[in-house]
């Protein structure tokens, strides 16, 4: 096996998941989804939310890390909190998630939870955003975790830079950017802009490709027509290489939501998955 830290996020190893509707659970079980990215290389993995109350409900919280350390699996992420800034009614929820999210952090061991803008768009109120994102990076500090959150160009916060504006000024440890190629590239940026990115503000970063050009709806497009790194038109290398030359010295994550992926067998496609995402860090 490899000795590179990479980590198959949630949809990687999920099959067949409706990624984007409501019900967006695997039809893999959880222990599975482990082996065969245990067994493909990967050192990490990535559990969306309602496949992690399965998952508790299935095993429980002690089960799931001793399942993560006997298969070699030391980093764990959980996905994805939204609305933990809002102040409307959507915010009920969004903290009943915040709390079940950070004890299964604290009880397994995540090595980040990720979290997301608004999907219903609109502009973010810096102080705001910096007051909220300070709460939460104590939250996770407490639950011995991290938070990354992860910019998207059809949320408020569309770049990195703009994440940057709040995630500095709460300037808190427990908390940075999560950097996925594919958002920035459709966000319009130049892939190899994130050298500009000090590397202590970078939480993680995400891997995979696509096409430069799309049709359609771009929130489709997320979560269909991504393709595995070296089958599409991103600069992938110059991508990683600009991280690189931050000084980010963490794991890289591989997230790949396709319709065609989605076809494959997992036993076929985590492999393919980690081939792909290995052959640009060596």
């Amino acid at each position: 096996m490899s000795s590179l830290d990479i980590l198959a996020g949630t949809w990687t190893t999920a099959g067949a998941a409706d990624a984007g509707a409501d019900d967006d659970r695997s039809p893999h079980d959880f222990r599975t989804r482990v082996e065969v990215a245990a067994k493909a290389g990967f050192t990490g993995v990535g559990i969306g939310y309602l496949d992690l109350l399965e998952a508790e409900k299935t095993y429980g919280h002690n089960d799931i890390k001793a399942m993560l350390a006997d298969n070699g699996i030391k980093h764990f992420e959980i996905e994805m909190l939204l609305n933990w800034f809002v102040t409307d009614e959507r915010r009920t929820f969004a903290d009943e998630q915040r709390a079940i999210m950070f004890r299964a952090a604290e009880a397994i061991g995540a090595r980040h939870v990720k979290v997301g803008g608004d999907f219903s768009g609109g502009d973010f109120e810096s102080d705001h955003m910096a007051a909220e994102f300070q709460a939460l990076c104590r939250n996770a500090a407490d639950a011995g975790t991290r938070v990354a959150f992860e910019p998207m160009p059809f949320v408020n916060v569309k770049t990195p830079q703009q994440a940057l504006e709040f995630v500095e000024k709460a300037d808190h440890p427990a908390g940075g950017v999560l950097l996925d190629i594919w958002h920035i590239a459709r966000a319009g940026l130049d892939v190899t802009s994130v050298a500009s990115i000090p590397a202590r503000w970078i939480a993680d970063i995400e891997l995979d490709d696509a096409p430069l050009q799309f049709e359609g709806d771009m929130i489709a497009d997320t979560f269909n027509g991504r393709r595995l790194p070296g089958e599409g038109e991103l600069d992938v290398q110059g991508f990683v290489d600009a991280i690189k030359s931050t000084g980010y010295d963490g794991i890289w994550g591989v997230e790949i939501l396709s319709t065609e992926y989605r076809k494959r067998p997992i036993e076929e496609a985590v492999p393919a998955a980690y081939r792909a995402t290995a052959q640009y860090l060596q």
